[in-house]
């Protein structure tokens, strides 16, 4: 029993030593495969600095092309490229994108820019230009914004509605008149000029003939009932309005064209028409 007990020790001895044979042999492999990666990392590092230079410009290589997205009516691709001269041949990674989109929006005429890359070497611009509603004064233009824009007079489309009012209101008189277009769009008119006085006292002119007096208080109910008047009456009468006064409170009185037509007397909302 006691021999038999003496065996499998002498056994597990020398599978323990086998393991730890195989152990080491094992090991030095695995040691030479790490350092000759680390001597071939090494190598590649310092090749890769050495060859940097010609690598750069693949790995980095620079914007040298832009790409022009959006309608452009008043400006120029010329303008464009202009401001973004200072930023040519910078490397695709570095290219600072907000500063060449706050250039593009400083031009005039832009109201956004939104600005790309696209790899290797694109650079996208996308401009949304200013939309002109309406002309200030004789010599300006005003957009959708309210932001007043100087223009050569050759520019000017004169068309265009014409707004006008103390200098410091422009963005009052814009938003005016996009209220007050609500209320005349639908009945066929159309808002040509538009003109408030220093105490906001408010002038219209309807279809480039008629001029509205509105004054200075409820504009919209005034005008709402002037239009629902003019809805009713045949389109001959209506090409006959000179002059509408609305500042009579539920009244107002018309000024015809023609001196021998017979005004008569209608009903407008609840008010009555007179003719002056």
């Amino acid at each position: 029993m006691k021999r038999c007990r003496d065996k499998a020790v002498a056994n597990t001895r020398r599978k323990r030593q086998v393991q730890a044979q195989a152990g080491h042999g094992k090991l030095f492999p695995r040691v030479l495969l790490l350092l000759t990666l680390a001597v071939s990392g090494a190598a590649a590092i310092l090749l890769f600095y050495r060859q940097w230079d010609e690598l750069a410009p693949r790995l980095n290589p620079p914007l040298t092309r832009v790409e022009l997205d959006g309608e452009l009516r008043r400006l120029s691709a010329d303008e464009i490229m202009a401001v973004l001269q200072p930023f040519a041949g910078t490397g695709f990674f570095e290219f600072d994108l907000e500063s060449a989109r706050e250039q593009v929006e400083g031009l005039r005429w832009v109201e956004a820019a939104a600005v790309g890359r696209r790899w290797p070497n694109t650079l996208s611009v996308r401009i949304t230009e200013e939309t002109i509603i309406a002309r200030w004064g004789d010599e300006q233009l005003i957009t959708q914004r309210g932001t007043v824009v100087s223009s050569d007079f050759a520019e000017i489309d004169q068309s265009l509605p014409r707004l006008s009012g103390p200098a410091d209101a422009h963005f009052e008189v814009m938003r005016q008149y996009q209220r007050l277009n609500q209320i005349l769009y639908p009945a066929g008119l159309r808002l040509s000029g538009l003109s408030a006085s220093p105490r906001r006292s408010w002038r219209l002119q309807l279809n480039g003939v008629t001029e509205v007096v509105l004054g200075s208080e409820d504009l919209v109910e005034r005008l709402q009932r002037y239009v629902d008047f003019y809805r009713r009456l045949p389109a001959a009468e209506r090409l006959r309005h000179e002059v509408a006064d609305l500042r009579y409170g539920n009244q107002f009185s018309i000024r015809l064209g023609d001196a021998r037509a017979n005004a008569g007397a209608g009903q407008a909302a609840g008010g009555k028409l007179a003719r002056r």
